[in-house]
Parts: C-alpha cells; sequence; structure tokens
C-alpha cells in the first residue's frame, strides 16, 4: 500500500487544510481497515483519487444515471452465442484497480478453479484424472443470478463501510431494469436512484465477485462430495462431480438431484437440461479436456490444428485462410494461434512443435513472426 504512515498521514491531512476531527477519524479508519488485511477506501471522492476517475463520473455510475457499458455478442465455443457487458474504458480501469487491490483479499475455495491468478482449467480437470463415473452439471445464468445486495455483502465482509460497500456493490454491478433495491441496507438518501444491478459478464471484477458469492455453494457441494465419496469441482458456472468403479448408474443419477437442491438452497439455478452422466467406458471430458490417464487435448481438436497446418503448407496462407472462410490471412492466424497457445498448456511438447512449425509458415510467406501474439 502506498498510504503514509499514520501519524505522518493525519500530520499531512491537517496541512491541506482538512478539518482535524475529520482527519483524525480517517486515520481511524484507514488503521481499522489495514488490520483487516482490506486496501484503505474511504470514499467515493477516495476512490476516484486512487484511479484517477473524476469524482463525478463515479457518482453518475453509483447514481445509475450513466450506463457504462456496451453490451456484445461473443461467439460461444459450442456454437451460438453469450452476451457480454463490456465496461467503457474509464470504468475498466477502476473495476481492474479493484481487482488488483481491494478483491485481492477474497478467500477461494479450493474446489473453485475459475478467474484466478496461475491456475488453469487443465489444474481443474486433473482433480477428475482416472475417474470411472462421472456428473457434469451447469448453473444457468450463473453472473446474471448474482444480484447487487450479494456484491454489497461480499464488501462489507472485507471491512468497508456501509456507504462505500453500497458505492463498490454499484461500480461493480451493471442496473438492469428499473428494480426497486431491497433490504433497508441499500436504502441511502444519497442516491435517489434505486435501480437494482447484477454482475455484468465481461467486466474485469465480475469473476471474482461470483467466487466470492458462490462460497456458500462451494461449501455445500463440497461437504455433500466428501459425504459420497466424490471429488468435487467448479469451474465458473461448469460442475463436475466424479467418482470410483463402486458407483452406480443409480447413484450417479441420484447425485443430479441431490446437487440441484443444494444449488437452489445456495440461491443459484441448476441448468437441469445440460446434466448428464458419464458411464465406465465413454469418454470423461471436462472442459473441453480428456482426464483418461492423464489430462489431454481431445483427438478432434488435435485434427483441427493439423489440418490448417497442413493446408497452410500445401496451398499457402492466404489460400488456405479463403477455403476455410475467414476475413482475412490475419484473423485465421490469430486464431490457429489461439488454439496452439492453448494446447501449450494441455501437451507442451506437441504445441511447441506446432507453434515452430507455424512460425516457418509465416517465414515462407514472408510474414513476421511476432504475428504470433500469444506467449509460448
Amino acid at each position: 500500500m502506498s498510504l503514509l504512515p499514520p501519524h505522518l498521514y493525519y500530520k499531512t491531512g491537517v496541512a491541506d487544510g482538512g478539518d482535524p476531527s475529520v482527519v483524525n477519524r480517517a486515520t481511524a479508519e484507514v488503521a481499522r481497515l489495514k488490520a483487516q488485511g482490506a486496501y484503505p477506501v474511504l470514499s467515493l471522492a477516495h476512490l476516484a483519487h486512487e484511479t484517477g476517475a473524476s469524482y463525478s463520473y463515479l457518482r453518475e455510475i453509483v447514481n445509475r444515471t450513466r450506463d457504462a457499458y456496451s453490451s456484445v455478442a461473443m461467439p460461444k465455443r459450442s456454437g451460438g452465442t453469450r452476451p457480454i457487458s463490456v465496461p467503457e474504458p474509464i470504468l475498466m480501469d477502476v473495476q481492474r484497480w479493484l481487482l488488483s487491490n481491494v478483491l485481492n483479499g477474497v478467500r477461494e475455495h479450493p474446489a473453485s478453479f475459475a478467474y484466478r491468478q496461475g491456475v488453469s482449467i487443465v489444474q481443474c480437470a486433473e482433480q477428475h484424472v482416472g475417474a470411472q463415473w462421472m456428473v457434469k452439471m451447469d448453473l444457468h445464468n450463473f453472473f446474471g443470478t448474482v444480484l447487487e445486495p450479494s456484491v454489497y455483502r461480499v464488501f462489507r465482509r472485507l471491512g468497508y463501510s456501509k456507504l462505500v460497500a453500497f458505492e463498490l456493490a454499484r461500480i461493480t454491478t451493471r442496473a438492469e431494469g428499473n428494480l426497486r433495491a431491497s433490504g433497508s441496507e441499500h436504502v441511502i438518501s444519497d442516491y435517489s436512484m434505486h435501480s437494482q444491478g447484477v454482475l455484468p459478464q465481461g467486466g474485469p471484477t465480475s469473476g471474482q465477485l461470483a467466487n466470492a458469492v458462490a462460497g456458500r455453494l462451494d461449501r455445500l457441494l463440497q461437504a455433500y462430495a466428501t459425504r459420497s465419496g466424490l471429488v468435487y469441482t467448479r469451474y465458473s458456472d461448469d460442475l463436475a462431480f466424479s467418482g470410483h468403479s463402486t458407483f452406480s448408474r443409480v447413484e450417479a443419477s441420484g447425485v443430479i438431484g441431490e446437487v440441484s437442491g443444494l444449488v437452489r438452497s445456495a440461491g443459484f439455478e441448476a441448468h437441469r437440461a445440460k446434466s448428464r452422466v458419464v458411464p465406465p467406458g465413454a469418454r470423461k471430458i471436462v472442459l473441453g479436456l480428456l482426464v483418461d490417464d492423464s489430462v489431454r487435448l481431445l483427438p478432434e481438436d488435435r485434427r483441427r490444428i493439423e489440418v490448417h497446418l497442413r493446408g497452410c503448407e500445401k496451398f499457402g496462407l492466404a489460400k488456405h485462410a479463403a477455403h476455410r472462410g475467414f476475413d482475412s490471412v490475419f484473423s485465421f492466424i490469430d486464431h490457429l494461434d489461439g488454439w496452439i497457445s492453448f494446447a501449450l498448456g494441455v501437451e507442451r511438447a506437441r504445441a511447441t512443435a506446432w507453434r515452430q512449425q507455424l512460425r516457418q509458415i509465416l517465414t515462407a510467406d514472408g510474414l513476421p513472426a511476432d504475428l504470433l501474439r500469444h506467449a509460448v
């Protein structure tokens, strides 16, 4: 933290014209927050000073008189699109600051693997290596289920005052409709609008906040898995349970009902139509990765990369990219580079050879290797 020591903080505040009693209360609040391991944020004006955003801009966000998001339809790997709410640049920077300085104090449940620095889908998938039975479930509208009051409570648990927690909750949620806030904790007379928000999928802070709100869900499902002799993981809205060979089909089917009830009790909703039981002998796939005797790429994903590389070598980048329906050579390179970068985290030796092959293809076409934007 870059804040001054307490005595210097007090002397500087008074020297800058601050009321001694106000500066004294601020000094005490800084000490209290630091003792709880929280980055001191004393007010909306203080947050503006820390982040470089203007106070009036943040006040508009908190008062719900400004919608600082744009809605984008992002294609899903499985087909179709997913609605994403992208914050405008100023709000994006503020949320990134909050993620780095405020939400780094949120404790992560060990069964939750998404939105954690240094944690990959491979680490999540390998928890299920060697399983005979598997039950896979999805949470319906995961981010949209996390409402502003739940986000407010996350900031309160971190130690922030009611007003600051309310303001941080408004800054990290997006208003949906014109809902009236529930609970007296949100009735703050300075803010005339009471439009309740939800977590925007696409905001830098949304993943960490969703994990924090889903902490009770993880505890309930982990306790159930432990009692039942199962392994449980959650990656955002993807739930996976796996068991040994003694696990029967009846038991596997029963897991879906038990888990659905626990999910409801934690304030979420299971997507029953996407629930599936994977019996012995069937392919075990977690987050798009095979988990039989090790974590591996799917054969169809390996073939996809290899077909692209062979096509480029045989016909050239431009012809192959056009044949595959890409808008440009550069969009194709970025697509293939992304797939190889994904593979690097799963089967490094194989993917390193693919990366070298792609570099040679670029060189043969007279293109610079720094077009490969993803790190090795």
